[in-house]
């Protein structure tokens, strides 16, 4: 168990979350039983004691209890019988307040919805008209904002994020729309199931994410210090979103080799590199353009930070020792055992299928004949099931190669690209390019419409 728990991250990521962000991050190990199960208890409660989850704090305290009586009977039901009392009241409290400012934020909420308004196309007329119209001043707003930051210390995600999306229409107030906005986010996130499909919701919060990186540059009353943290955050709670389905594994790719966050990443958070590996691999059909870029951070980088998973690819594409790789590989078995962003089915089966992909294309590169026995072995694959697993890498290998029985070795055929599919491969190049570049654009020319607008 101490060998998984060396790749453990969640002491590492935790400064760089919001409290309520930490608690799925422990409950994952919990249910993983990778640590003492009072342990996880105490780092439960200690995370949420200053919030207003109380439900939880007295559940948590009866399961500390039960384990704590066993060797300190009297002192454990002295100390639970106060603290229960405690946290009972502390209920009571919560749930009238929380009745309290639901009711209000309800009444605007509904007469918000049937009004026709939404967050992806405010017009300011139709906003202020609504306002007038319902007699919405700063104190309600600040009544609704309250309500939202209320509901989400009492674990009430879903009311929070609606509530906060509605007042970020709303006001006017542009910092307080900015607090608003990471906490849109961070209740988006804690709605999401660990493992997401992509749909409407995700792509909302994918598109919060993405505009809180532009924001943070855009702030002149922020110190570029305060700047570089803020990226190292917004960097941390992104995982939650792009690392919840294969599918946004290239769009996280895009997002880490962001110039801005990556220098956040080297410099802040240098561990996010293993999440970046994982996202390369996963998605390698579509993210080869940024291989070699990912190549030359991991090089750069291997004094800073080094785990299975950017030492299996530093050992293959960079040493080119094949063996190196085939351990650090065996090793990323236990990485995805431990980690809560990577540990889902979807991700280890893309990850390793893709990684032992690439492994057998540049082997057979360099090779003419290769043993099957040891070819088995570097790939990390199962005696058993080694000649349908290498039929089916030949058959979506770039040459041809076939399998000589009595020899037991694979023979690979040599083929060269012709000219036709030399220009098809440039110009597939040259169109990403040309994409990249236009975005860039597209995102600058919006930048100096914002700050027209403002002025």
């Amino acid at each position: 168990m101490a060998a998984e728990t060396a790749f453990d991250l969640t002491q590492v990521i935790s400064p760089y979350l919001d409290r309520h962000l930490i608690l799925p991050l422990v409950e994952f190990l919990e249910e993983k039983k990778f640590y003492a199960i009072e342990d996880l208890l105490r780092a439960k409660l200690n995370v949420i004691k200053s919030t207003k989850m109380a439900h939880s704090k007295i559940k948590l305290h009866k399961s500390l209890y039960e384990i704590e009586k066993k060797s300190e009977a009297k002192e454990a039901e002295t100390k639970f019988a106060a603290l229960e009392e405690k946290y009972k009241a502390e209920v009571s409290k919560v749930g009238s307040e929380y009745k309290r400012l639901l009711k209000m934020a309800e009444d605007l909420l509904q007469r918000f919805s049937s009004y026709g308004l939404g967050e992806s196309d405010v017009d300011p007329e139709k906003v202020e008209t609504f306002k007038k119209q319902n007699m919405i001043d700063e104190e309600s707003l600040k009544e609704l904002y309250g309500f939202a930051r209320f509901a989400f210390e009492s674990g009430q995600y879903s009311n929070a994020l609606n509530a906060l999306l509605v007042f970020r229409i709303l006001t006017s107030d542009d910092e307080t729309a900015h607090q608003a906005l990471w906490g849109k986010l961070a209740a988006g996130l804690l709605c999401l199931p660990r493992e997401a499909k992509l749909d409407e919701t995700l792509e909302e919060v994918v598109e919060d994410i993405n505009q809180l990186r532009d924001i943070i540059g855009r702030r002149a009353q922020v110190s570029p210090l305060q700047q570089l943290v803020q990226r190292a955050w917004l960097v941390n709670w992104s995982l939650f979103a792009f690392l919840s389905t294969p599918e946004l594994a290239p769009q996280f790719v895009k997002f880490i080799l962001h110039e801005k966050i990556l220098n956040a990443v080297q410099i802040r958070c240098p561990y996010v590199l293993r999440y970046l590996v994982a996202a390369v691999m996963i998605s390698y059909d579509t993210s080869k353009m940024h291989l070699k870029q990912c190549m030359d951070i991991i090089e750069m980088e291997k004094d800073n930070y080094r785990d299975p998973l950017t030492e299996f690819m530093r050992n293959l594409l960079i040493e080119y020792n094949f063996e190196a790789a085939h351990k650090e590989l065996v090793e990323c078995e236990k990485v995805f055992k431990v980690d809560y962003f990577l540990g889902k089915p979807s991700m280890q089966t893309k990850f390793f299928k893709n990684a032992r992909h690439l492994i057998f294309e540049l082997y057979c590169r360099i090779h003419k004949r290769i043993d099957v026995a040891l070819l088995a072995k570097r790939l990390n694959l199962d005696q058993k099931d080694t000649d349908k697993a290498l039929v089916d890498l030949i058959r979506s290998a770039p040459f041809e190669g076939k399998i000589d029985s009595k020899k037991n070795q694979l023979v690979i055929s040599t083929q060269y690209p012709s000219i036709h599919q030399k220009v098809i491969d440039k110009t597939k190049g040259l169109a990403n390019r040309t994409q990249q570049i236009a975005d860039a654009i597209n995102k600058r020319m919006q930048s100096k419409l914002h700050q027209m607008d403002a002025d």
